[in-house]
């Protein structure tokens, strides 16, 4: 019920109704436009439809898997393969085809430019796939249906074409790629093989495994052999040093005594005959004493075999004979000198020996120790070479495998239905054109009524009225455009205001209403004699009415009533009287506002200014113009207050507060948002709208009293025929 409520009271709604005239003599134009576009440019449109399924490229491999197979798969992962495919079936490629074929072929196409024959393509070919599926739709439209079909046909084979050769270059782009670095790869293979044989020449480093097994082995045989060579040094170190202490002699010095006087027989013989001499003494000397011949005679014989013992050592070493290191020993000395000389000569030799094998294990364990070095080089290159070589292995079965693959390839088109032959002309048809004309007439006719709408904005509607007011129409003063006499004009306008007079009058006494303010959406005056008329309808019905005209700005209520003249003292000056008498503290009387009062000729009372006030809102903010006011409602039945236009006058608020409530006049050409910012702030101040009073043009009440009129002359043109015809028969 309140959105019917809200249709009805929308204002574009009830203007639609209003500008129907409009809206029909719109869509009347546009009907009768594409009538002729029919009858003179319409062409019907022919499509034929075919449906291509996109399949994967997935074939058996035969010596190697290529893996990235297909075209089809998308390189991002937002990527959708069907719509790269939608987007050849768009490209340039495509279109130039298609031109060329249609200005060729179509003489009536031959004289337009490629630009114009493209725009026409590219209305023509559309492309478009179901969200889900590998199927893609293809439509190409014509105006003849055999041509459609023609073209959608050259349109497949062309996609076809340019499918299988983007599938071949995919391939002979994988074979060259292979190719290339299969190139690549076999270059540098054969440098890390020469890298591998130069490095094993250099380093000899054939076999770094049985070389390391070798020089190990010859360690130990070094090693076991250094090993007895330090036993048997240490064995003739220790014969050396107990020869030398034998012999108290180092070997340098037994070697002297060795080499001198060996080989000389008469000193072997003269010491063999010391030895046996000193031997038969010492045999001797046990028993005898010393003295005895015999002891002094062995004596003398051991003296004198030394003395030819040093004279044989003469002959022998001649001028060495008095060095005290140069002796001639006997045989025993000899022979351990001979011992130790030979041991000396033993050790050095050991010695050397030793020093040899210590500096054979020294080469061999540097040897050993650049072994893993040269190990791990040559691990490494040898393991790039076995990455290559198996790199080079698998690129030339894929080489093979790209060589066939590249001679077998396919399209990944799979047409599922044919071009059909349209056998009725697409949308749209004449009928859909003609449809939607009237759909688009009309609504351009609505959009005139909206634009209308906004551009006057005005409010004439009663209806409307009531509810943006949120307070119910007292009545319409019609506004008479018809041509009656004064005397029927004068019968309308009393009709009218005492339909007002009669709901104001409802209205104020549900609310105990007795002071009134009107006031007016117009700059204009209307509301002066408006206001006039309801109270002289209020004092014939015996009510005391009192007029206060407190639009000084524009006086125009004693004007009206002919009474400015009688004026005896303005508003305005009323006022400052009592503000005086307000800050003096003096008391004020209500008998100098009945004084001030003028009667006029309907014995109306009535109080205002006679001069104008340019700035006049400062008079009815004060305690002087609200005690006036009381004592007026104090004084009459009813108080009519008199204001200037609701939304420009800033005193109207102040004034209407002192009032029981607001009477709006909405004239004819009352625009909506005047009206509606008037009754907000009507209603935000708290004051109460008692109705509002409309000026209609054509109104009901016109209409009424027309028929009423027509009515009576039909009544009376009835009485007249009676008569006559009384007066006939009369006669007869």
């Amino acid at each position: 019920m309140d959105i019917n409520n809200k249709i009805n009271k929308n204002r574009y709604i009830k203007n639609f109704f209003k500008d129907r005239n409009l809206i029909f003599v719109i869509t009347a134009i546009i009907f009768i436009w594409t009538i002729i576009y029919l009858i003179f440019f319409y062409q019907p449109v022919y499509k034929s439809n075919a449906k291509v399924w996109i399949k994967e490229l997935t074939t058996e491999s035969f010596v190697a898997n290529l893996n990235s197979e297909s075209q089809l798969t998308p390189l991002t992962s937002a990527g959708n393969p069907i719509l790269t495919q939608i987007e050849i079936l768009k490209s340039n490629q495509l279109k130039d085809f298609l031109v060329n074929y249609i200005k060729n072929n179509y003489p009536e196409f031959s004289k337009k430019s490629i630009k114009e024959i493209r725009d026409i393509v590219d209305k023509s070919l559309k492309a478009k796939s179901k969200v889900g599926t590998d199927i893609i739709n293809i439509t190409v439209s014509w105006n003849a249906p055999q041509e459609a079909k023609k073209l959608l046909q050259l349109v497949l084979k062309e996609y076809d074409s340019i499918n299988l050769l983007i599938n071949k270059k995919i391939r002979t782009a994988r074979r060259k790629y292979i190719d290339i670095k299969l190139a690549e790869i076999e270059n540098k293979l054969s440098e890390i093989r020469k890298d591998i044989k130069g490095y094993k020449s250099e380093n000899l480093a054939i076999n770094l495994d049985t070389e390391s097994d070798r020089l190990i082995e010859q360690k130990i045989l070094i090693s076991t052999k250094l090993e007895e060579v330090n036993a048997s040094v240490s064995s003739l170190q220790s014969s050396i040093n107990e020869l030398e202490q034998q012999l108290s002699l180092k070997p340098n010095e037994a070697l002297n005594a060795v080499a001198l006087g060996a080989n000389n027989q008469n000193l072997v013989e003269l010491r063999t005959n010391l030895n046996q001499a000193i031997q038969q003494y010492e045999y001797d000397i046990i028993k005898l004493a010393d003295t005895n011949p015999r002891i002094i005679a062995q004596k003398n014989k051991i003296e004198a075999i030394k003395r030819q013992i040093k004279e044989q050592i003469k002959l022998s070493l001649g001028e060495y004979a008095n060095n005290q290191k140069i002796n001639i020993f006997d045989p025993v000395r000899e022979k351990l000198a001979e011992n130790l000389i030979t041991n000396q000569v033993k050790f050095i030799s050991l010695k050397a020996e030793q020093q040899s094998l210590n500096d054979s294990i020294s080469k061999i364990n540097l040897v050993l120790a650049g072994i893993p070095e040269k190990k791990f080089t040559l691990d490494n290159l040898e393991q790039t070479e076995r990455t290559l070589s198996k790199a080079y292995d698998e690129l030339r079965e894929k080489q093979i495998e790209a060589k066939i693959k590249e001679a077998e390839a396919v399209s990944s088109i799979v047409i599922v239905d044919i071009p059909d032959l349209p056998k009725e002309a697409s949308f749209p048809t004449p009928i859909h054109v003609l449809t939607l004309a009237v759909l688009f007439g009309f609504g351009l006719g609505l959009s005139a009524s909206v634009l209308k709408t906004l551009i006057e904005d005005i409010c004439d509607d009663p209806e409307l009225i009531e509810y943006i007011t949120q307070s119910s129409i007292l009545g319409a003063i019609p506004w008479t455009e018809k041509a009656f006499d004064n005397e029927k004009a004068s019968i309308i306008s009393n009709i009218a205001y005492n339909n007002v007079l009669s709901s104001l009058l409802i209205k104020c006494y549900k609310q105990n209403a007795k002071v009134l303010t009107f006031t007016s959406t117009a700059l204009k005056k209307p509301q002066s004699s408006i206001m006039y008329q309801l109270a002289c309808g209020l004092e014939k019905q015996g009510h005391s009415v009192v007029i206060i005209d407190a639009d000084f700005r524009i006086p125009a209520i004693c004007k009206s009533a002919q009474i400015d003249n009688k004026i005896k003292a303005n508003l305005s000056d009323l006022i400052i009287h009592f503000e005086n008498q307000t800050r003096k503290k003096q008391p004020l009387s209500s008998e100098n506002v009945l004084d001030s009062l003028i009667i006029d000729n309907n014995k109306i009372s009535h109080l205002g200014n006679r001069d104008a006030v340019l700035e006049p809102y400062e008079f009815f903010g004060t305690s002087a113009f609200s005690f006036i006011v009381e004592t007026l409602k104090e004084k009459f039945d009813w108080v009519l207050i008199d204001t200037g236009a609701a939304h420009i006058t800033p005193e109207f608020l102040i004034v209407s507060r002192l009032s029981d409530g607001v009477v709006l006049l909405a004239n004819r050409t009352i625009t909506y948002s005047i009206l509606d910012s008037v009754s907000k702030s009507i209603r935000e101040a708290g004051i109460s709208i008692i109705g509002t009073i409309i000026r209609e043009s054509n109104s009901r009440l016109e209409r009424e009293y027309e028929k009423y009129l027509l009515s009576q002359e039909d009544e009376a043109s009835q009485q007249s025929d009676i008569i006559d015809l009384e007066w006939d028969n009369n006669q007869a």
